[in-house]
């Protein structure tokens, strides 16, 4: 029973590699989604400047 008391306790080095990791992929995810707008908003002004 010990053991499985060991294993629900966070090891912290490891939450902070995860929050990390999880700092990139929405940081990625992000920059994605901003592309995606700048995207569709794009025909919009070259549609003006033709």
């Amino acid at each position: 029973m010990e053991n499985n008391n060991q294993g629900l306790q966070a090891n912290p080095q490891l939450t902070i590699n995860y929050l990390t990791q999880e700092i990139a992929n929405l940081t990625k995810e992000n920059a994605m989604l901003k592309a995606i707008i700048q995207e569709q908003n794009q025909p919009k002004q070259s549609a003006e400047e033709e």
